[in-house]
């Protein structure tokens, strides 16, 4: 009966490895997996769809059943499964209640209360490697982890209490696997004092670096605020002055329309008297005036329309520019009126201030 038992794990253990990633490793894992059951009869094989956190399944052997930590103690559901990529990647590892009102404790140091998942904080989990670590010996180092803190709740401790106390009344001699039992418990209490040493004095350097890191940061942002600070006062400042030198280019403006509006508006009595005067009295130089004076006049509306496009903004004309054209229209004009008073000068005398009085 025990041999058709064992045949049929056999026969299921080599039907689910059919789709492991290494075949050529199949009967480690073979080896693995009948080791396990056989170190702990409590744990039976099956093949059951697997669903990861991300959200990812596939079907995977598996070894589930009760598991004695202690006979102090109550029993664990444990529950093994195998990723496609064993023996390189270490088993998935569970732990639950074997009873529904229990509960996992929380803040343990090996299970997750809310999965029930063993973490890699585990020694044997942590230190895995191919070929000297198997399923057999990760449930046996998983034993005495538990043994000595177990992952359901503090009510059991009483009973777990009372019981022990118990045994030492009733048992005054330890037994040779209770000094082995206790030996094991020191030697993971040892590894566990040391690994948090470890893992201490590397987040104690971690965190030092981050400090003076951050230090070096709070220092480059605190020279960067001063520059900017520096930069905003001098733009501050430029603004001022720009905003004085446009006050004060209004204020030049306004007087330079207005002596423009009265140039412009001014009557020019002698050349319209010398428009009205017959040809013959302005002899030869009447058109020279003429042609002058239209200049003059064209320079004057020249400059009107070079103010209307200064008030319509800078889109049009700018306030240097405008300056620039009216010095050379004003130094045109300039020749021009001096160009007609030249003529008018060269105009025959009226009779009275040349011919002798009779």
């Amino acid at each position: 009966m025990a041999m058709a038992a064992a045949t049929g794990t056999v026969v299921l253990v080599d039907a689910a490895l059919a789709p492991y990633e290494h075949p050529d490793l199949r009967w480690l894992v073979r080896k693995h997996v009948l080791a396990v059951l056989q170190d702990f009869p409590t744990l039976s094989p099956s093949v059951d769809t697997y669903t990861s956190d991300s959200g990812a399944s596939a079907v995977l052997l598996n070894a589930r059943g009760l598991l004695t930590v202690s006979p102090a103690l109550p029993p664990v559901l444990l529950t093994l499964w195998l990723p496609l990529e064993y023996p390189y990647l270490p088993p998935l590892v569970y732990v639950f209640p074997a009873a529904p009102p229990a509960s996992l404790a929380r803040d343990h140091p090996f299970v997750d209360h809310r999965t029930g998942r063993v973490r890699q904080t585990l020694p044997y989990l942590e230190d895995w490697a191919v070929p000297r670590s198997s399923v057999a010996g990760l449930v046996r180092s998983l034993v005495g982890a538990l043994r000595m803190c177990h992952p359901l709740t503090s009510r059991f401790g009483s009973v777990v209490h009372a019981t022990a106390t118990a045994r030492a009344t009733t048992t005054t001699t330890p037994t040779p696997e209770e000094e082995e039992q206790e030996r094991m418990h020191a030697a993971l209490l040892d590894e566990l004092v040391s690994r948090l040493g470890r893992d201490a004095a590397a987040f104690r350097g971690h965190v030092d670096e981050d400090i003076h890191a951050l230090s070096s940061s709070q220092g480059n942002l605190r020279a960067r605020a001063d520059a900017m600070d520096r930069a905003v006062r001098d733009l501050e400042g430029e603004r001022m002055r720009l905003e004085r030198a446009v006050t004060a280019s209004l204020s030049h403006r306004g007087e330079l329309l207005s002596w423009l509006h009265k140039t412009s508006c001014a009557p020019d009595d002698a050349g319209a008297a010398l428009l009205l005067a017959p040809h013959g009295a302005a002899g030869g130089d009447a058109p020279r005036w003429l042609e002058s004076k239209a200049s003059e006049l064209a320079m004057d509306d020249t400059v009107d329309a070079l103010g209307r496009a200064l008030e319509d903004g800078e889109r049009v004309i700018g306030f240097h520019e405008y300056i620039k054209r009216v010095k050379v229209l004003a130094r045109e004009q300039f020749f021009h009126c001096y160009a007609a008073s030249t003529s008018m000068s060269k105009r025959s005398p009226p009779p009275d201030a040349t011919s002798p009085l009779i």
